[in-house]
């Protein structure tokens, strides 16, 4: 399966029908086949040609999607790059991936400095200054070119939130099965609109163009987040797909004009990245939007385990079953060895949508790779009727005393507090227990540590409960997938037992 003949499908059985909407800008079908066509051939005389790789710096805009599709016809190889990334970061990325073009913008192109120093013969193509757009050659079409299903189409870098970025290798393949799951899972059709509200650059976003391409709907692109506009698109147009983060779900539920707002065309609402708390579900649901989670990641293509929509509370908490013709199970993190129902170990997945392995890093591959499973770091557990449910990132879990603690059971349990805007829990050093969580939290009223323990002896064993609570003034740090950026507030906590007085 062949991404570029995707599109040159939907151009002929769809091709005055929008593609893409950007604002008040619409691209049909054949229109993003013609320009795609012109962009490839450009590039061609630019000397990229299959297995090349193309970097691509940009906020969301058309021009991301068209260098996408472009690369696609080439059997060029896309690494999408994180706009929040420091110019050494992305020195780092494209000379990891030995980019020979960048596709980026004006206010962005500052932070390829150290990128141009360290490869001067990069070609940097401006979606802005018209160097992209001269790039095109107007009419022609691409050389034809042998592209298998195996090939390469990304090089996606890991958040690094544990460690330094890891270039996943995502292929033809990998994205052709894990869109062809959303899809029919939803089902995602072409008459459909579906809205992305964060990042291309985020392999969840691309994850959502890569579906709507797939299903040839319509994808409603935005350069941002606004809860005010995304509640107006949904309304003005008819929105009948949205996936996203809970921290987006949970703005637009607490969004002033939520209420009054039309929402009744979405069909298919999902998220993932994070645990959604059952009180936000019960938000949409009690607006007859079923609302599910997904366990996902970037190295099985933005797939994984999803909840069927018809069980959004039946099976609350759980994440769902694995994605059509792949496997998912507990093992012991040590030896693989798969763990009985009901056990937390670590979550593999084996199916066609994993990656290949992680780009000029054998060592990584081998690790994550195992007889066939993909060994994904999360921890979990499955129930009797074969359901999972994330517990928490191994290297997010904390030993205290002996005994694990999981962040995420404390954070879930916080949530539901009414003043808790939001909440994450690390683990902070301990001379008597080695290390013991703290609770790091934004409101929007007063709270206690009283209240803090009371929520936790409701739900939790003893050697759970927190030893310090911790206010902030500002949104907790996040990554450009919403994904709290705990290395950091372990960083920034590292001294609280020096300076803090225990809440037990």
């Amino acid at each position: 399966m062949i991404w570029g003949h995707v599109v040159q499908y939907w151009a002929r059985w769809q091709p005055d029908w929008v593609a893409v909407r950007f604002g008040d800008r619409e691209i049909t079908w054949r229109e993003l086949d013609v320009h795609t066509d012109e962009l490839a051939a450009g590039l061609t005389a630019l000397g990229v040609g299959h297995g090349d790789r193309i970097a691509i710096l940009l906020l969301n805009r058309p021009e991301y999607l068209e260098t996408v599709v472009a690369a696609m016809k080439l059997g060029a190889i896309v690494v999408p790059m994180n706009v929040r990334l420091t110019a050494p970061e992305i020195a780092y990325q494209v000379a990891n991936a030995d980019c020979t073009v960048v596709v980026t913008e004006t206010a962005l192109a500052p932070a390829l400095a150290n990128a141009r120093l360290a490869q001067p013969a990069m070609v940097v193509l401006n979606a802005d200054d018209g160097t992209l757009d001269a790039a095109r050659v107007v009419g022609a079409i691409p050389p034809p070119v042998s592209i298998a299903a195996s090939d390469p189409l990304f090089i996606c870098y890991t958040s690094g939130t544990t460690g330094d970025p890891k270039g996943a290798v995502l292929t033809h393949s990998s994205w052709h099965h894990a869109a062809m799951c959303r899809a029919l899972q939803g089902p995602i059709t072409r008459v459909d609109k579906l809205l992305l509200p964060f990042p291309l650059a985020f392999t969840g976003g691309m994850a959502m163009a890569m579906t709507a391409i797939w299903s040839g709907a319509q994808l409603v692109l935005e350069p941002g987040f606004d809860a005010t506009r995304v509640l107006h698109l949904i309304d003005d147009l008819g929105i009948t797909v949205f996936m996203a983060v809970p921290a987006i779900f949970q703005a637009l539920a607490d969004h002033p004009d939520f209420d009054a707002t039309d929402i009744s065309s979405i069909r298919c609402a999902s998220s993932g990245g994070a645990p959604v708390p059952v009180s936000l579900m019960q938000i949409f649901l009690a607006r007859g939007i079923p609302m599910t989670q997904a366990y996902s990641l970037t190295e099985v293509s933005a797939s994984g385990i999803t909840l069927p929509y018809h069980q959004a509370l039946e099976k609350v908490g759980s994440c769902g079953v694995p994605a059509m013709h792949s496997e998912a199970r507990i093992v012991d993190p040590e030896t693989g060895a798969e763990l009985p129902d009901g056990e937390v170990g670590e979550i593999a997945i084996r199916g066609p949508e994993v990656m290949s392995g992680y780009w000029r890093n054998e060592a990584a591959t081998a690790a994550a790779l195992r007889d066939g499973w993909l060994h994904t770091g999360d921890l979990g557990t499955r129930d009797a009727d074969g359901y999972f449910r994330v517990v928490d990132r191994a290297k997010d879990m904390l030993i205290s005393g002996g005994l694990n603690v999981y962040p995420a059971e404390l954070e879930r349990t916080l949530a539901a507090l009414p003043s808790v805007i939001e909440v994450a829990v690390v683990g902070v050093p301990d001379a008597r227990w080695g290390e013991t969580p703290a609770v790091v939290v934004l409101t929007n009223g007063p709270l206690t540590g009283d209240e803090v323990l009371t929520a936790c002896k409701a739900e939790l064993a003893d050697y759970k409960w927190p030893r310090y609570l911790v206010i902030r003034d500002e949104p907790l740090p996040r990554n450009m997938s919403g994904k709290v950026l705990k290395r950091q507030l372990r960083d920034e906590l590292a001294d609280l037992p020096s300076r803090a007085t225990p809440i037990r």
